[in-house]
């Protein structure tokens, strides 16, 4: 199973109220998020970019 692949089943694995995909090698916990700062993700140490494919679902959903 390639890269793309299982992230895609993690994705689908995981409560979508609680992680949401925001990169192609990346789904984050929603009450992990520390702090968002354009196109990046603070958890901890961890800085996670947010990639243009998944930036407007991602805004959609902490907005709304």
């Amino acid at each position: 199973m390639s890269t793309p692949q299982i992230m895609k089943t993690l994705e689908e694995e995981f409560p979508a109220s609680r992680f949401v995909r925001v990169h192609e090698s990346y789904v984050v916990a929603l009450n992990r998020i520390e702090s968002i700062e354009r196109a990046r993700i603070f958890i901890g140490q961890a800085v996670v970019p947010i990639s243009d494919t998944y930036r407007d679902a991602f805004f959609r959903l902490i907005e709304g």
